[in-house]
């Protein structure tokens, strides 16, 4: 008999709950992997089915353990990402990165700003920093 009461892991992998491969290439920091899927012309806002993450949230959750994260970001950012995209429980990339609490994470919360002070000239979608400050 098995116990159906014990909740299960999410063990990330392509395909699983909606996870694309570039959602798994930032998840891992996989940089050569993102740079391919984002040549090809995939869509970086596209969100999976488990957390509503995008590429972003997987870049910014993962921080912890460190990797070519920052240049990832920039080129998400380049390719029209939403820095500032909503994942299904209210999270942004700015908001993991922070709850990350290393070099990694920091860097991170430090290109969001630089990415939002440059403005819609690096990335469509990026929003003033007024247009969210009363939030």
């Amino acid at each position: 008999m098995t116990d159906n009461s014990k909740p299960t892991l999410f063990r990330p992998a392509v395909g699983s709950r909606g996870m694309t491969e570039l959602h798994y290439a930032a998840f891992r920091g996989d940089q050569n992997e993102l740079e391919r899927q984002l040549e090809v012309g995939v869509d970086p806002n596209v969100k999976d089915q488990y957390r509503g993450y995008a590429a972003v949230h997987w870049l910014a959750d993962m921080a912890a353990t460190g990797g070519p994260r920052v240049q990832m970001l920039r080129l998400l950012a380049q390719h029209g990402a939403d820095i500032d995209a909503l994942a299904d429980n209210g999270a942004t990339a700015l908001s993991l990165a922070t709850e990350a609490g290393n070099d990694t994470g920091a860097q991170l919360v430090e290109e969001i700003g630089a990415l939002r002070s440059r403005g819609s000239d690096r990335a469509e979608g990026v929003r003033d920093q007024s247009d969210t400050a009363g939030r």
